[in-house]
This record gives structure tokens, sequence and C-alpha cells, in this order.
């Protein structure tokens, strides 16, 4: 079932969700930075939850670049000006249209950036029984002082797509946004009331494999989980020609967890 929704801008949120029959929880996919949810692995471990007996839903962020074309990153003026504040008001706004939808207990999937915006929007989830995080970021504030004063000068920082080469630019927007509300996943983590499991790549080359050591550290009930020869997309590439049995197994982690605390 495909969903439109509105975010708090006016912008459409586009996602999907399917409820099987007997669904015995709903699990939102929350993908990351540059991500999108017709990326990769996504539709794939849909479909493993789903068969699992899960509700899923994967949905594109309103600010994430993708428009209408499902594939193409063609709205990146929407992206310049993403921040943290507006994937958590986008996230709770997903939640609520799915649990409207399929009343039942609850998980948050974040992928990337996306765990860590799990972690930060989580204590706000009604009926919420755990978070899984895949090559969770520990630290919204990734920035030393020389890129923010270069950033602030040009009013400007871009990125590189090394999947499609587009070169993609990021406003101060959201330079603002995390020096006013100092986004603290480690301290949101500490707070959450939830079981926690932390899945992260042995040779993960965006996010640190200490990041996975810093969050389970900061946990209060959490299982944590490296898988040595996984990259940071499990070894998946867009789009998914073939299914590595490292993504396979963070699956299968993924699925043992939620079906335990379902």
């Amino acid at each position: 079932m495909r969903f439109t929704i509105k975010s708090k801008e006016r912008l459409p949120i586009r996602g999907n969700l399917v409820v099987p029959r007997g669904a015995r929880a709903l699990v939102i996919l929350i993908h990351g930075f540059k991500g999108f949810k017709d990326w990769g692995f996504f539709p794939w471990l849909s479909e493993v939850l789903c068969d699992a007996g899960f509700a899923v839903c994967r949905f594109n962020m309103s600010r994430s670049g993708i428009g209408e074309n499902l594939e193409e990153f063609d709205r990146l003026d929407l992206f310049a000006d993403d921040t943290y504040s507006i994937e958590l008001d986008d996230l709770n706004r997903v939640i609520q249209h799915c649990q409207t939808r399929a009343a039942l207990p609850t998980f948050l999937f974040g992928h990337s950036r996306g765990g860590g915006v799990a972690i930060l929007g989580g204590n706000d989830v009604p009926n919420l029984r755990g978070i899984v995080t895949w090559s969770a970021i520990a630290h919204a504030d990734l920035f030393d002082e020389a890129t923010r004063k270069d950033w602030r000068a040009k009013g400007f920082v871009e990125v590189i797509n090394s999947r499609t080469k587009q070169v993609m630019r990021i406003s101060t927007r959201l330079l603002d946004d995390v020096e006013r509300n100092r986004f603290d996943i480690l301290g949101a983590t500490g707070q959450l009331k939830v079981p926690l499991l932390v899945v992260h790549g042995g040779r993960d080359e965006s996010v640190p494999v200490s990041n996975s050591l810093e969050i389970a550290a900061a946990a209060l009930d959490v299982s944590r989980v490296v898988i040595e020869t996984a990259s940071h997309t499990y070894n998946a590439i867009h789009p998914l020609v073939h299914v590595p049995r490292e993504l396979i197994l963070a699956a299968d982690l993924t699925v043992r967890f939620v079906g335990a605390y379902a």
C-alpha cells in the first residue's frame, strides 16, 4: 500500500506500508543520509520482515532529495535544506499514520544516520518495543571548526554521491539545526526504555565500527553484533542484483530481535 502524507512544511512524504494477515508487530524502516526507501536492500528487507509476520513501512524523508521519480535524486533543492529536526518530525508523522492503520507493537529500524534518528526519536513513540540500528552514527555533530568556518563562508558544503556522481549541496540550515539543538545520540540512547539491537559491519567504510561501541556502552539494554566482513551496506549494492550473506545475517538478527520482543 503506497501512501503520501504531508510534512510540517507541506512537502510530500512518500512511503509503502504492508500489513500481512495476523501481523504481530509494526516495523518502521528509516533510511540514512543519501538513502531512500527503494535503495538496495530496503525493499528486500521489507519482504523478509513481512514474510516473518510483521507489518513494515519504508518511506522517503520529505527532504531526502527523491521526488516523484522514486529512483532519482531529482530534488537536490530539497536535499540541501534537510535537518535532523525535519527528519524527526517526518518520522513522527509516519509513525502516527502507520499506527492508525496497524495498531501493533512498534519497532524502529534505522540505517546509518537513520539509526541516529531512530534513537533520537525513540522516546516519543507510543507502544515502542525496540530499536534496531545498522551502521548507526553515534554523533550528529560531525563537523570540525575548519569545516564550519568554510561552510559559513560559502553558505553551503558539497558532498559527492559515489553511486550517481552527483554533487549534492548542504546549506547552513543543517549546521544551524545541529548547533541550536545539540542532538545527543548517546544521551538519548541512555534514556531508552526499550531493548536496542546494534549491528555494524567490521569493514564499514563510512561509519567507523567504534560508533557501535559508543552506542552500546551508553545503552541500558543492548545487544551488539559486528559482522566482520560487512561493509556499510552489508555488501549490498543498488540495484540489489545479489543478496550477500552479510545482509542475510543482519536481516536474520533483526527478525529474531523483533520476534523476541513483539
